[in-house]
């Protein structure tokens, strides 16, 4: 779908005009984010090495043994999951003072809360440590039941990258479902996948679009 693509090219825009930023992947290696967005136009090795782009390769917490130890404690893997993590996006934080912080996907530790207020309050503490960076942040995650599940009212802005259905084929499109303090297009986009990223059309009206496939 391109969320991955999507977070790479946030922080390479922003990279391009001088603002660090973090990169923390949940579910691909450093080395496999490097290659995917290389075959769409970003070389994000030169501004790693030129500490504009540092990557947090969290995948890992994905595979920790069921408990673990943290500060002398015993706990769980979920509880150790997202504390080291929180730890790590600190750490990081105040050596290199990112601008700009994605975390891809956060599907990847969320699936380990199957109920739901666990899951609510993990979001929610992440997204205060987050917060408290001040920095500008993107989360990603991966819709199960077809709407989004990140907290809408503890976030400014949620966009909705989808796959719609048009006569035999499908399109992928972008939607604005809200962005606090700014006025912004409502209407679903067209956006394509290309060798310079993503390319939103902001011309072409996607309802207009269904509705001929329809008819």
């Amino acid at each position: 779908m391109g969320k991955t693509i999507l977070c790479a090219q946030f922080l390479h825009k922003g990279a391009e005009e001088g603002e660090k930023g973090m990169f923390v992947s949940l579910e691909e290696s450093r080395d496999q984010v490097i290659r995917e967005t290389y075959l769409v136009g970003m070389d994000l090795r030169d501004m790693e090495k030129d500490g504009l782009i540092t990557f947090i390769d969290a995948s890992p917490l994905r595979n920790i043994p069921g408990e673990g130890k943290f500060g002398g404690l015993e706990v769980g893997k979920r509880d150790f999951s997202l504390v080291a993590l929180a730890k790590k996006i600190r750490t990081t934080f105040e050596e290199k003072k990112p601008e700009r912080i994605v975390i891809d996907p956060l599907t990847a530790l969320s699936i380990q809360y199957p109920n739901e207020n666990e899951r609510r309050l993990m979001t929610l503490d992440l997204i205060e440590v987050l917060t408290q960076t001040g920095a500008t942040c993107l989360m990603t995650e991966e819709l199960q039941d077809g709407g989004p599940r990140i907290e809408e009212y503890s976030v400014h802005g949620v966009l909705m990258l989808r796959s719609v259905r048009a006569g035999i084929t499908s399109v992928k499109t972008l939607e604005i479902i809200k962005m606090r303090e700014s006025k912004h297009d409502d209407q679903p986009r067209l956006y394509r996948i290309t060798d310079n990223g993503i390319i939103v059309d902001h011309e072409q009206n996607v309802l207009a679009l269904l509705g001929e496939y329809k008819d």
